[in-house]
């Protein structure tokens, strides 16, 4: 059944529950209320905990200051992030659906339903329960406690006195605000700690070999039915440990029919008559590859007479070139009808680039004056096709993120990467993926089954904290950011405008809060009609 008509009937089956029960007054007696199609339940259970735990002064005192410094610096990033995001929707070819702006397990695509709705309870307690904290360490009343609920729970409130709230000092309401969004920012950190330095750190791979984080279309590999995600064992009769052993083959030519053992969810597999090669992953429009009629998927046999094995071939034989030397080239391409590798004979020859060139162009950190001159294709190559990585990549890229990171822009790179396992389908972790690994060390006495669903929860407990606490810091009201903005800017105007009554600095810092909170939903917006506009 399409996902958009179950959550048209589950909508309308609860909205229907809420009219029947509230028509026979089943909410008004057992302490509920409703908000529209929502149902508010209050209760004044927990507060004697909030004042216990209040209690501690100066530890709560220290953290509430801490919040407003962490909530500060979380508000200028997510703003630098939007606004970076907003110079760069004009190279989006597809806008994001509002879905996908929208954080709602089961309307989102890219969040899981059950594991969403738990990062999400666990978000919204502890957000709420500081707001709690920081209300009575301010001497202020918390009224009450409560959930709100629309078809699950959604949401979770800690009721100040509104009345003490606006009548206190602005640090003590701006702690109180704070501490929301602070909280679900430190426990996301928290539990990113446990979910890479406990979880993923204690696995290890099912099966040595060389692992395939990607396919090239049209590849021997490809044509063999060799999957992402399945781990090389041997080629043509030689074992496989690590990536570095397929990339070192030596001793099979270009083209040669070869078996290939795998292993893929769990099972070793055997593909027979691959095509073993240096396969073309991709060629650059304007350069030498593509002009001379190479294509993706191709395998390269030879270049200027020397037979290409693989990478280590193929650089000896470009050394001994110049740019703009027309240079012999022998490529294999597959013939769709007797479904094999065979020399294309329309590719003879290609006229090679600047090396220089090429690297001006697309990477100028990276070029040197010693490229002047030399020859270049233009073009990626892979053996057999296949993107290939020490079987351990997976785990350690998730078990140590920011390894080797020497500069902010590597640190950005890698929370990107981080934060973006669930557009990469690695978030949840399923198989066959996590038929790769298997708990060891201080985890291997737990099932395998029950491991990845504490790993799969800890990673959306901590993606949707992140997701949480940096929206809420956001500097529109309502949000928790645009009231502690709206402070900060009191404060400011009425130390520059000391004349002001308080109507009048209520005034401006009205008219600026509401100009951000505007410019916050453009960004917003624009990354939804920006790609359509600019396009």
């Amino acid at each position: 059944m399409n996902g958009y008509l179950i959550a048209l009937v589950v909508l309308s089956a609860w909205i229907f529950a809420v009219y029947v029960l509230n028509r026979r007054k089943w909410f008004e007696m057992h302490g509920m209320s409703l908000m529209g199609p929502m149902v508010m339940w209050k209760t004044r259970r927990g507060r004697d905990l909030i004042d216990r735990v209040a209690t501690r002064k100066r530890l709560w005192s220290f953290y509430g200051t801490a919040s407003l410094w962490i909530c500060a610096g979380a508000m200028v990033t997510i703003m630098v992030l939007l606004l970076w995001e907003a110079t760069i929707v004009s190279q989006v070819e597809e806008a994001p659906s509002p879905e996908l702006i929208l954080g709602i397990p089961g309307i989102n695509p890219v969040i899981p339903l059950w594991y969403g709705i738990l990062g999400l309870v666990v978000a919204i307690v502890v957000h709420e329960l500081s707001h709690g904290i920081m209300t009575r360490l301010g001497e202020m009343k918390v009224l009450s406690l409560g959930i709100l609920f629309f078809v699950f729970p959604v949401g979770a409130f800690v009721e100040p006195d509104e009345g003490q709230l606006q009548g206190t000092t602005r640090r003590k309401r701006a702690r109180v605000f704070a501490a929301g969004p602070a909280s679900t920012l430190i426990l996301a950190m928290v539990v990113l700690g446990l979910f890479s330095g406990v979880m993923m750190s204690s696995v290890e791979p099912a099966h040595e070999g060389a692992l395939a984080t990607g396919v090239v279309e049209g590849s021997p590999a490809y044509h063999s039915d060799i999957p992402q995600t399945s781990v090389l064992v041997s080629v043509g009769g030689y074992e496989v440990s690590s990536a570095e052993d397929v990339d070192a083959l030596s001793g099979i030519d270009p083209g040669t029919n070869v078996t290939v053992e795998y292993y893929f969810a769990g099972e070793l597999t055997v593909a027979e008559g691959v095509a073993y090669g240096l396969v073309v992953s991709y060629t650059v429009e304007g350069y030498a590859a593509r002009d001379g009629g190479l294509a993706a998927g191709m395998v390269i046999a030879s270049l200027d007479g020397t037979v290409i094995r693989n990478m280590d071939d193929l650089r000896d034989a470009m050394d001994l070139t110049s740019a703009h030397d027309t240079v012999e080239v022998s490529v294999l391409s597959y013939n769709a009808t007797s479904g094999t590798f065979a020399v294309d004979p329309d590719i003879t020859s290609v006229q090679l680039s600047d090396k220089y060139d090429f690297y001006e162009q697309y990477y100028p950190d990276e070029n040197d004056e010693s490229f002047i001159g030399d020859g270049y294709l233009g073009a990626g190559f892979l053996p057999l096709g296949l993107n290939l990585r020490d079987a351990d990549h997976y785990s350690s890229l998730l078990a140590h993120p920011f390894e080797g990171d020497d500069s902010i822009d590597e640190v950005s790179t890698s929370w990107l990467r981080l934060i973006a396992l669930p557009f990469l389908e690695l978030a949840p972790l399923r198989s066959p993926v996590t038929d790769l690994y298997e708990p060891a060390g201080a985890m291997a006495w737990m099932p395998d089954s029950a491991f990845w669903i504490l790993t799969n929860s800890l990673y959306w407990i901590f993606w949707l904290n992140l997701m949480i606490g940096l929206t809420n810091v956001l500097p529109a009201v309502p949000l928790d950011g645009g009231y502690l903005f709206r402070d900060a800017f009191d404060y400011l105007v009425s130390k520059v405008r000391p004349k002001h009554t308080k109507e009048q600095r209520e005034k401006v810092v009205g008219s600026i809060t509401l100009g951000f909170a505007l410019m916050v939903l453009f960004l917003i917006l624009w990354q939804l009609v920006g790609p359509a506009v600019m396009n």
